[in-house]
């Protein structure tokens, strides 16, 4: 009875020990890893190939598909009047000439190259001027932004804030942050040079480069913020442009009339100019709220001006 006694005992404590350790083992033992199924690595292989995993293509193919490689064609097929100065900022070999051997426009090949941006002498590639520098020497207005005249690509002059007509200087947040172009427009060192906006970013299952600020909304949140900002700008853009046209004709009637427009047309001159800035800068707020709402909201200003000065 004592010997079955110690028998059932030794069974039950081998029977714990092993329960013991079986339960053990399996909280120890590392979940398995999570297989990748063909549909994930189809989605990853058809975002590569439309150039947007950054990070993973060579920056030749990148750059392949910015506009900075098609500078020259687009150049080329401009209507308007092309100025050698354009030139400087839309072809390479042009660009790399010394000043006093620029090549004629009809024997230029190349567009914007590496060499225009780095410095190819050094293994490290070195940038020629410093970030913002080597961005705002081409995109900017090139001269005095004067009224009645059109703006052309004044993206660092908004960014700094300063030439719109009637308004104060008003440098963007983001410039005051120390930041530059680069941060936003090449993430991961992209060199395809565009911005990805919060929108874009959802829709490709990805995150824009704005939550590395604005870590205290979400994408989707800050989507609608940006959505909101630019919607804001451009409706008063379309309105103030809108009331321009219609103020136009009746400055042309009052002309056909014998009637001077003298006065009316230099405030029409700086309600075009303002409207021409904000709209060749193209970001609708984006490079600076602040000072695009100020542009507007004195544009707005001289609108209703001209409106009375032709009641």
């Amino acid at each position: 009875m004592g010997f079955n006694r110690h028998l059932i005992l030794g069974i039950v404590l081998v029977m714990t020990i092993f329960a013991i350790l079986g339960c053990t083992g399996k909280a120890d033992r590392p979940k398995e890893r999570q297989k990748v199924t063909k549909a994930q690595v189809k989605a990853f292989q058809n975002q590569k190939q439309q150039k947007k995993v950054d990070i993973y293509i060579p920056i030749k193919e990148q750059y392949a598909t910015s506009r900075h490689s098609e500078s020259l064609k687009t150049l080329l097929g401009y209507q308007g009047k092309i100025e050698p100065r354009c030139y400087s900022c839309m072809s390479g070999d042009y660009f790399l000439a010394p000043p006093e051997a620029k090549p004629d426009p009809a024997t230029i090949k190349y567009s914007i190259t590496c060499a225009v941006c780095h410095e190819l002498t050094t293994a490290e590639f070195k940038l020629r001027l410093d970030p913002l520098e080597t961005c705002t020497a081409c995109h900017h207005n090139g001269g005095d932004i004067i009224p009645g005249k059109v703006v052309r690509h004044p993206q660092k002059e908004m960014f700094l804030g300063y030439g719109a007509i009637g308004v104060p200087i008003t440098p963007d947040s983001k410039y005051r942050a120390g930041l530059t172009c680069i941060e936003c427009h090449m993430p991961n060192e992209a060199h395809t040079f565009e911005g990805k906006t919060p929108a874009e970013a959802i829709k490709e299952h990805t995150e824009s480069i704005c939550v590395m600020c604005h870590a205290d909304q979400s994408e989707e949140e800050f989507a609608k913020e940006v959505d909101r900002i630019q919607n804001q700008i451009k409706k008063k853009c379309e309105r103030l442009e809108n009331e321009l046209n219609l103020t136009r004709r009746r400055m042309d009637e009052l002309n056909k009339s014998g009637i001077d427009t003298f006065v009316t047309q230099q405030v029409y001159d700086i309600i075009y100019t303002n409207l021409s800035y904000i709209k060749a800068d193209g970001s609708m707020g984006i490079h600076n709220f602040e000072y695009a709402s100020k542009i507007l909201e004195y544009t707005e200003k001289r609108s209703e001006e001209l409106v009375k000065l032709l009641k």
